[in-house]
């Protein structure tokens, strides 16, 4: 079995943070927020992953837009953007 959470090595206002959950209700011990925080923390890791993948991915796609030269000027690009904008705008979408 593993030994009580101990906080002493925790600055004082991770301390404070831990003390204010359980005197809110929030959880029932120490241990309770130490395996929430665990939690969020391993769940902000995988959506960080995953994003990381995406990124990846898009930008393995412009690469290989660029070698096919299937790139615009960026000038280009905006002013397109700026007019499918103006369309939607004069179509009321």
């Amino acid at each position: 079995m593993l030994p009580r959470m101990d906080l002493s090595s925790l600055p004082d206002e991770l301390k404070e943070l831990v003390r204010a959950q359980i005197e809110a209700g929030h959880f029932d011990s120490v241990d309770e927020v130490v395996c929430e925080a665990l939690r969020l923390l391993r769940e902000r890791e995988e959506l960080f992953a995953s994003h990381r993948e995406e990124l990846r991915a898009q930008i393995a796609e412009g690469v290989a837009a660029e070698e096919r030269g299937e790139l615009r000027d960026g000038s280009e690009a905006i002013a397109d953007v700026r007019r499918r904008i103006d369309e939607r705008l004069r179509r009321g979408d």
